[in-house]
């Protein structure tokens, strides 16, 4: 296959996902495409319950230090394709002498052997090659990671501000000099860390070189994107099932920010560097991302929620994949859960959008 082609495969597979909370068992039937732009092929996962030529957002998912691209389920983002309708992408990094794959992505994590991959221009080659033969939602492109994968996610938000909607990075954080990371424009950023890291560390710390806390990599993207600095702190959710109880601290820089920007920060307490993740951690996540895309204006009608002109079986579907969760995108009341009000403005708005 020729460089920069996407070639398609049907793939069905059942995925279980265990926690101690839970059980999540899904039968899921996306299709699977190929995409080699230098560096050998890259999976690309397809929903088949959305039209080809309609725009989808896109996530782009970046494995660990030692790790590949077959970590992705530990976010589990794979089982949700088909539900929730986005195109998943998951790379791999640079293979070290010790066959480690890694992220070249700041100082402190993880080019160990100094081998200086343009890893912020390749995965940027590698969206722009999706766009180009996919229906991408321009708006909703969005990258995320775990460990060297947050990391990078970080340095492409501080790279590609242009073309980043949103990242969401577990136990990675930016670069420890402000100065390398000036974003052309605002970026959403959701960082989650645990307090007992004893790898990254949630206070600061030094890896292959230092690195900031996760408070302060939070308090760095607000303040870029001109929020307050007071952060809103609505409550504990669950996302460790390795901890008793509801663990995770929230505080949201959402106030008075730039269109296009914010910044988020979910504090795992006494959370280590790798999580036992709950079975909705997915969902949460990928909540997260569908309510913080690229700033645009504001679609002709609510409750056309995937954006596309029309509110129909796309819009239902995605209401109820979220029924009953808190903030997301499908709150059209916005009274903090989604429910029978947010069902009755779908039905009610059913048809083409007046423009």
């Amino acid at each position: 296959m020729s460089p920069g082609m996407i070639s398609t495969t049907r793939t069905l597979a059942l995925t279980v996902g265990v926690a101690c909370l839970g059980a999540r068992s899904t039968l899921h039937a996306e299709t699977e495409a190929t995409i080699d732009v230098g560096r050998g092929d890259v999976a690309l996962f397809i929903p088949e319950t959305v039209p080809a030529d309609q725009p989808k957002p896109l996530v782009v998912w970046l494995h660990g230090f030692g790790g590949s691209s077959a970590d992705e389920g530990y976010f589990d983002f794979r089982s949700r394709v088909d539900e929730l309708g986005f195109l998943l992408c998951t790379p791999d990094g640079t293979a070290d002498a010790a066959l480690n794959r890694f992220w070249n992505a700041t100082d402190a994590c993880c080019d160990l052997g100094n081998f200086q991959p343009d890893d912020s221009g390749y995965l940027r080659t590698l969206i722009e090659t999706i766009i180009s033969e996919q229906a991408v939602d321009l708006n909703r492109i969005h990258v995320t990671g775990y460990s060297n994968g947050g990391f990078m996610s970080h340095r492409m938000a501080c790279d590609h501000a242009d073309l980043i909607a949103s990242i969401a990075s577990l136990a990675g954080v930016t670069h420890l000099d402000p100065a390398l990371c000036m974003p052309s424009e605002p970026v959403h950023v959701l960082q989650m860390h645990g307090t007992l890291d004893p790898t990254i560390e949630y206070g600061g710390g030094c890896f292959d070189g230092c690195h900031p806390s996760a408070p302060e990599t939070v308090r760095r993207w607000a303040s870029e994107a001109g929020c307050s600095l007071f952060p809103e702190i609505p409550g504990n959710i669950d996302i460790d099932a390795g901890v008793v109880g509801a663990e995770t601290i929230v505080e949201r820089y959402d106030e008075n920010c730039v269109e296009g920007g914010s910044s988020e920060l979910w504090t795992i307490v006494d959370g280590g560097h790798e999580p036992l993740l709950t079975d909705d951690f997915g969902d949460r996540v990928l909540a997260w991302l569908y309510d913080h895309p690229k700033a645009s204006e504001a679609p002709a009608c609510p409750a056309d929620l995937i954006e596309d002109g029309v509110v129909d079986g796309f819009d239902l579907s995605l209401l109820l994949a979220y029924w009953g969760k808190p903030g997301t995108i499908a709150d059209l009341d916005e009274d903090g859960v989604v429910g029978g009000p947010d069902l009755a403005i779908i039905l009610g708005s059913w048809g083409l959008c007046e423009r």
